[in-house]
């Protein structure tokens, strides 16, 4: 888990073993923009938030499918979450990359990062959203 922004955090496909790392760094809502099924083995969002609710863990689910258009209401849906809590959030998909994305993107869209500080803020996380510059480029709005 790293730390994509402030009190927003992110990470790859999490499992139960993760709650103890997720409850130490005082997570109160998990964002899941996985699908189930994306690939054999994972765990499917019903079993997360399952485990999520017996730790007194909010958890939304908000897939994308990788390398498909975002869902209509994603960006906004992903944001409202965040902006309903001032308590840490983790955020993860497969490896955290669309994670990132869909937050960078309402964080340009609302004016509250600039392109280059999303993607700042990515790279210290590891996370090379500079990969999608042009995208993240495309949405500020003027």
């Amino acid at each position: 888990m790293k730390q994509l922004y402030q009190s927003l955090y992110v990470q790859g496909q999490i499992s139960e073993q993760d709650f103890s790392d997720i409850s130490a760094k005082g997570i109160k809502t998990i964002i899941n923009n996985r699908p189930d099924n994306e690939e054999p083995g994972q765990p499917s969002h019903e079993e997360i938030a399952a485990i999520a609710a017996k730790q007194g863990i909010d958890y939304v689910y908000l897939p994308m499918v990788n390398g498909q258009p975002l869902p209509p209401s994603i960006v906004n849906d992903f944001k409202t979450v965040l902006d309903n809590t001032n308590d840490p959030v983790l955020v993860h998909c497969r490896s955290g990359m669309r994670s990132s994305f869909i937050w960078a993107l309402g964080q340009i869209e609302s004016g509250q990062l600039s392109p280059d500080e999303v993607i700042d803020a990515a790279q210290n996380a590891n996370i090379p959203l500079a990969n999608y510059r042009t995208v993240l480029e495309s949405v500020v709005t003027s």
